[in-house]
């Protein structure tokens, strides 16, 4: 039987929130014998979410994990790393819920069918079952700008850039998967140092997919499924765009500025 581990990033979550994530991720891993659990505190000043953290200390499979200071998703996700003993790893947002434990064994059953398949990426659904197209192909300046500017009579590049219309109904190798859920072969993960941390906050995603395709095979699978509620409220403000900017520059430094 496979071992799977799972790391979760926390900013100021609400105790509540987090009783919910514990409770679906022991549901939906009850079919496996050993999981670990990693939650990742990046935000120990929240003396409400520390204090309820403190309550899982003496629970065996699950690891509370306090980051000196708070360098984004990618750098609080590679703090597991030492600490990893599984043959597949997650990677999952606190907004994820997995809807049952057989949509889980369903994309470890088509690892353990596929190894030459590095990372998973699963069919991500909002709450009321409408699929979330946040499948994209390779970034470009160009679909950056379309994406976040909103240019007018762009519709079908936009498209195009979501894999539209028929990307979401068959099992493909992939470009660019949303890190909302990630289902990594942990010694691929370990092998590519997991995520590039000089990102704080988006394009992580995007880089290691790149990262992984370089040693193995990222694929999207729309057999299995999950639930996505997409809080992307950080993208309003000032210090989102900052970030997003930011992270756009060091994306395509690193992997060329392709403008289309």
């Amino acid at each position: 039987m496979s071992s799977v581990s799972i790391s979760i990033v926390l900013y100021n979550n609400t105790a509540k929130t987090v009783n919910s994530l514990v409770k679906n991720v022991e549901k939906s891993t009850k079919n496996l014998v050993d999981v670990q659990l990693f939650l990742v505190n990046n935000s120990p000043e929240n003396e409400d979410l520390t204090a309820y953290l403190q309550t899982f200390k003496s629970t065996d499979w699950i690891k509370i994990i306090v980051p000196e200071t708070n360098g984004g998703f990618g750098a609080g996700n590679n703090l597991v790393l030492p600490y990893l003993q599984s043959d597949y790893h997650i990677v999952m947002n606190p907004d994820i819920m997995i809807s049952s434990e057989h949509e889980l064994d369903k994309m470890i059953n088509y690892l353990e069918e596929n190894p030459r398949v590095g990372l998973l990426s699963p069919l991500i659904k909002f709450p009321n079952g409408e699929v979330q197209h946040l499948l994209k192909r390779k970034s470009s300046v160009l679909d950056m700008a379309i994406r976040f500017l909103r240019l007018p009579g762009t519709e079908r590049r936009k498209a195009w850039f979501v894999n539209l219309p028929d990307g979401y109904s068959h099992t493909h190798k992939a470009e660019n998967v949303p890190g909302s859920f990630l289902v990594f072969r942990t010694s691929i993960f370990e092998k590519i140092g997991g995520f590039d941390e000089k990102y704080f906050l988006y394009m992580e995603d995007c880089d290691i997919t790149m990262k992984v395709n370089q040693v193995s095979n990222a694929v999207f699978f729309p057999e299995a499924f999950v639930y996505h509620e997409w809080q992307r409220e950080n993208r309003k403000s000032v210090k989102g765009i900052y970030h997003m900017l930011s992270s756009m520059f060091v994306y395509f430094n690193k992997w060329g500025w392709k403008l289309y």
